[in-house]
């Protein structure tokens, strides 16, 4: 598994941001072939998630904010890659294109889990 991150000018957070997601990986015992994870000025979106060929993903996360509402993001995201490689998102978003954002149960699941995910790996790295 190959993870880029690029977050930040600190390489330490990117460093930390790597650990986050390989945990996660590890937590939802997925493998996926490339996550490549980028800060960027997005309009309206905190973030997005791209299915790529070939079990890679890219997760584009909205800058300028604080350490929490990043990692926060990245969780939300990488819920949506483990859904991607297990429960077929690719296939659902094609099918429910018309489907309300607050009815999406993907969206659900992700917002729900995402700060649980950040606390758990916090509590992790702090002892």
């Amino acid at each position: 598994m190959i993870i880029d991150v690029y977050i930040s000018e600190d390489s330490a957070l990117n460093e930390l941001a790597e650990k986050f997601v390989k945990w996660i990986c590890k937590e939802y015992g997925i493998l996926p072939r490339k996550v490549s994870i980028e800060a960027h000025d997005l309009v309206g979106n905190n973030g997005m998630c791209f299915d790529e060929p070939d079990g890679k993903f890219t997760i584009l996360v909205k800058d300028n904010r604080d350490l929490g509402h990043m990692f926060t993001t990245i969780a939300h995201e990488m819920i949506h890659v483990k859904q991607y490689m297990t429960q077929n998102l690719g296939k659902l978003l094609d099918e429910n294109v018309d489907m309300p954002y607050a009815d999406r149960w993907w969206e659900e699941e992700a917002f729900s889990n995402a700060i649980p995910l950040v606390t758990r790996f916090s509590n992790l790295i702090s002892l």
